[in-house]
């Protein structure tokens, strides 16, 4: 009967949590626009929705292919929606689900549990609501992981089956993490090793010095469902992009990121000599500064290896490994202080000094637990300043990472001191269970009132926080989905002369990322980037071969129903001296045929042309 009992309240607790998050979700979405973060998204999007070849695909190359399987499964059996997005916004949502739930299945009073309750919709209001409304693969999967983190971590009951069923979903987050985005996997996995281990393991000094083997460990079914997944994973993923031109095309995206993303490329007069040994003109190199990856010959892939080691090097012999270690230390310094990630951070650092000082007087295990966790989180920070690898997404992710999981620590601790003994008691022997520190309810009676006092300060923390994100997600979002109708008006006129191709400039386009909707339908469009991420892909190709082009740097002047697309303030002699070192005086120029005007920004565009 007590396990029925204790399923009866495990569902009613999740069904609850689930539909507070989905009233939540539906009072933002009436309120406020939602919008993609960046542009890796919506190019994800549009390939997993048919944009790209026209059938929706799951090679999302940054989201695994297994993830991408089931979002361009739902675009092929339910199209009309925007799965992509749903997707992203409900992992985030999943963690205001599990928050929810950790609180609603406690058997706890009616009052606590709505106070609880209410500091949960305040809290994720601070750190969720911006990602939730601008949202982002990188974050997303931030917010899975420490989902999880903090369900397994919390998960202390004596009931096997309630046990099984939270560390299970806790393992499915772990891998949803895995899959959204691997690099913040490996940032989540070592809290959640020291989560597991604190939690299941154990080491005697007596056994190590009778020379035996000193570590213990329980639970391995947990740890086994994360190999297996992890396996299971990578190895579809390794099984998806197997085929030669897929292996090329991932080992050039990698040394393109090495380039366009961290450490770029030099001027052509600065490094002439190896420009000429690799068969590049200077136009050839301006094209790659500005992103006009298509503008240049034999580029994929070899060229751009080799182009990506010198800028390595070139980077290396510039700055040694001390002064990339300041330059590091001082760009840690600036993001760890920067207003853009309040209140976020500011939680986080708050959640660190009061775990960390009611840890050291009461729970000096879960002390241990957060010392190692904050220590391993000022590692990755100073790895990522020494690396120049330090952007807004994986700072967020960091903040949130260190926020759960002191919020997690911080829960067990409490949790502790409110069942008068410590934590973990229940897999104690019963004669350190009876060993509970004298005055316990003596305590629990004179701290009752400061544990509500605290519950009130923590609801007007939260509360003011909250008030300041929504201000400041709604003027974000606000303009930027204003900003982004321009885009899509460029794209409703491609639309309407599908008999041509266009071609855009990069720099015009990089800005832009799209709006967000439920209900939306996709169609295969006539776009092509004159160089981005996504170019050369195989996917890419087929797009090119659909729509007739064979070279896209001879095609855009040979071709007459080929145009390029640019903003005004993008200077578009580039391509003119580009193509007057190809053609010479065959070369006729560009002609204007068409202008979007959007008031501050002017989209025009080009016909190039060439004596046949």
């Amino acid at each position: 009967m007590r396990r029925m009992g204790t399923k009866a309240r495990m569902a009613a607790a999740f069904l609850l949590a689930f539909l507070i998050t989905a009233v939540y979700f539906i009072l933002v979405y009436q309120s406020l626009p939602f919008i993609y973060d960046i542009n890796d998204d919506v190019a994800m999007r549009n390939v997993a929705a048919g944009v790209i070849t026209g059938t929706p695909d799951a090679h999302l190359i940054f989201v695994k292919y297994i993830l991408g399987l089931l979002i361009s499964g739902l675009y092929h059996v339910l199209p009309g929606w925007d799965w992509y997005g749903i997707v992203m916004i409900g992992i985030v949502l999943l963690c205001l689900t599990v928050i929810l739930y950790r609180g609603l299945v406690e058997k706890k009073s009616l009052v606590w549990k709505l106070v609880y309750t209410a500091a949960a919709l305040l809290l994720f209001t601070c750190i969720g609501l911006r990602q939730m409304v601008i949202f982002q693969w990188t974050v997303t999967a931030a917010f899975a992981g420490v989902a999880g983190i903090f369900l397994f971590y919390t998960s202390k009951t004596e009931n096997r089956f309630q046990n099984l069923c939270e560390e299970g979903v806790s393992v499915f987050l772990l891998l949803l993490c895995l899959s959204v985005r691997d690099s913040v996997f490996m940032m989540v996995l070592p809290a959640a090793a020291l989560c597991f281990w604190f939690k299941y393991g154990s080491f005697q000094w007596k056994r190590l010095g009778a020379r035996k083997w000193p570590f213990g460990l329980r639970h391995w079914g947990i740890l086994l469902a994360l190999i297996l997944g992890f396996i299971g994973v990578l190895g579809t993923e390794r099984m998806a992009y197997r085929s030669p031109e897929w292996q090329e095309f991932l080992s050039y995206n990698s040394d393109r990121s090495t380039i366009m993303d961290y450490y770029g490329l030099k001027n052509y007069e600065e490094n002439q000599k190896f420009y000429e040994s690799l068969g590049l003109s200077p136009e050839e190199v301006e094209n790659l500064q500005r992103y006009s990856l298509y503008l240049c010959d034999d580029l994929y892939s070899e060229t751009m290896h080799e182009l990506a080691v010198n800028a390595q090097e070139e980077y290396n012999q510039q700055y040694s490994a001390r002064d990339r270690l300041y330059m590091g230390v001082q760009k840690v310094r600036e993001h760890l202080t920067n207003e853009l990630y309040a209140p976020l951070s500011w939680l986080a650092y708050l959640s660190v000094a009061a775990v960390l000082i009611l840890g050291l007087r009461k729970n000096r295990r879960e002390f241990a637990l957060a010392f190692c966790i904050n220590g391993i989180i000022a590692l990755f920070w100073l790895y990522l300043g020494f690396r120049g690898r330090i952007v807004e997404r994986v700072c967020y992710g960091m903040f949130l990472l260190q926020l759960l999981s002191m919020l997690a620590v911080g829960w067990n601790i409490l949790h502790g001191l409110a069942s008068g003994r410590p934590e973990g008691v229940a897999e104690m022997d019963q004669a350190k269970a009876a060993k509970v520190p004298e005055g316990t309810d003596r305590l629990r009676k004179r701290t009752g009132w400061i544990g509500w006092a605290a519950w009130a300060a923590c609801l007007l923390i939260l509360a003011s926080g909250a008030v300041k994100e929504w201000k400041t997600v709604e003027g974000t979002v606000g303009w930027r989905s204003s900003y982004n109708e321009e885009f899509l008006d460029v794209n409703r006129y491609m639309a309407e002369h599908m008999e041509n191709v266009y071609f855009m400039t990069t720099f015009s386009i990089e800005t832009y990322t799209d709006n967000f909707t439920l209900r939306r339908d996709f169609d295969f469009t006539n776009l092509l980037s004159v160089g981005g991420w996504h170019t050369f892909s195989p996917l890419e190709d087929e797009k090119c071969r659909e729509l007739g082009i064979s070279d896209p740097k001879t095609d855009i002047v040979e071709k007459d129903y080929v145009y390029v697309i640019s903003l005004e303030n993008v200077n578009m002699r580039y391509m003119d001296r580009y193509y007057t070192s190809i053609y010479g005086d065959d070369y006729l120029g560009r002609e204007l045929v068409d202008t979007l005007d959007y008031g501050e920004r002017v989209f025009e565009v080009y016909d190039f042309e060439v004596r046949k």
